[in-house]
């Protein structure tokens, strides 16, 4: 057998109206002073009950509210009005980017005194290694998407310079908590493009070079409760059992990827987040169909017989008529809605730009940088 590591996996709960019973879990685990870091619609919709139930529970807390992607910036005024207050815990409700935030205060709250900015410690970025202190943190993921529940790094990002990750096995969440609840009420844009997000890691991760047993069982496991429940939110987003679903899948997508890695749709939506400020998920999406597609004709042409069995077993999994992977991912994408890149300012000359700072990461074939361009000009 292949040789394995598995980093730190979070605990597990997944049940529609939990967030009501978390402040008696926290107070029960000992927990009194708390920091929530959290994204904007859906704590607002939200956040006073919570609060009350925290309230009631004996336990005191500060909030801070995420919008967009975590910049260095805002991680550390968020760590500084934090710092001496003696926080135990860390909540993070909302999508990826309050989950990686929130991933960011507990760490640099835990490095003490004289820590410098988290910018710093970001791979390709700082001069520091993070050293592994952090609090703990539980995630409570508002959107089914990057799966950031579930791993060990927060992507931080600069608009016109860079986006990278924050990383180290401890700063994988304690505790990860699925309410499906929480994600009814967002928008259909939002709803897609996560959805999509997570399909993509899925599949990164399952046809990794650096796939094990262990990330196949799960990215089909994924992969399966995707195909079924993705179309069914799309038609009806008041389903919560397909967004439950959707939940465990996204779930299990941040698994996968902390121990398979993922691939050039990943490598791209690095250095394009990092161009403009557009959603991560939508760029996932709006990358797959041409991605696979293109990686399903390599297959047939020179790839092995282990990519092309992974790659039909991946589409039968999914759902996917006739074996064709990349047609029911276009489907999907249609259904979906998503506007292409130039709604964010991207335009031919600055993909073209972009195409050479793609990386490969552990796709399973090669792409040169005529072929990344012509990807991500698909997007427009």
């Amino acid at each position: 057998m292949k040789s394995m590591h598995i980093a730190p996996l979070p605990e597990l709960k997944i049940q529609s109206g939990s967030i009501k019973t978390l402040p008696r879990l926290i107070a029960d685990r000992g927990f009194r002073r708390i920091g929530i870091v959290h994204g904007r619609s859906v704590y607002r919709g939200r956040g006073s009950a919570f609060e009350s139930g925290l309230r009631n529970a004996g336990l005191s807390f500060w909030s801070a509210e995420v919008s967009g992607e975590p910049t260095p910036g805002l991680v550390d005024s968020i760590t500084e009005e934090w710092n001496g207050r003696g926080l135990e815990l860390i909540i993070a409700i909302g999508g990826g980017s309050a989950i990686d935030a929130g991933k960011a205060v507990a760490a640099m709250l835990a490095e003490g005194e004289g820590r410098l900015s988290v910018k710093e410690y970001l791979e390709g970025v700082g001069s520091r290694e993070p050293s592994g202190r952090t609090l703990p943190l539980y995630a409570l993921p508002t959107t089914a998407g990057t799966g950031s529940e579930a791993t060990k790094n927060a992507v931080i990002s600069e608009i016109g310079g860079f986006k990278k990750s924050l990383r180290h096995d401890n700063f994988v969440p304690k505790l990860a908590l699925i309410d499906a609840e929480l994600a009814l009420g967002l928008p259909a844009e939002v709803t897609g493009a996560s959805g999509l997000d997570a399909i993509t890691q899925l599949l990164e991760a399952y046809l990794s070079t650096a796939a094990t047993p262990f990330t196949d069982a799960l990215a089909l496991s994924g992969l399966q409760a995707a195909g079924g429940a993705f179309p069914l939110q799309l038609n009806d987003p008041t389903d919560t059992a397909a967004r439950e679903s959707m939940g465990y899948a996204a779930y299990l997508s941040g698994v996968c990827l902390a121990n398979a890695g993922l691939g050039l749709i990943h490598g791209a939506a690095s250095p394009v987040g990092a161009a403009r400020a557009i959603p991560h998920g939508l760029v996932c999406g709006r990358l797959l169909p041409g991605v696979m597609g293109r990686i399903e004709a390599k297959a047939a042409a020179e790839g092995t017989d282990q990519l092309r069995v992974k790659l039909a077993r991946a589409a039968e999994t999914l759902g996917a008529a006739k074996g064709s992977l990349s047609g029911y991912l276009q489907g999907l994408l249609e259904r979906s809605q998503l506007p292409g890149f130039s709604r964010y300012g991207f335009d031919a000359a600055l993909l073209q730009e972009l195409a050479p700072r793609c990386g490969l990461k552990n796709s399973p074939v090669s792409f040169d940088t005529r072929e990344i361009e012509e990807i991500l000009k698909e997007s427009m």
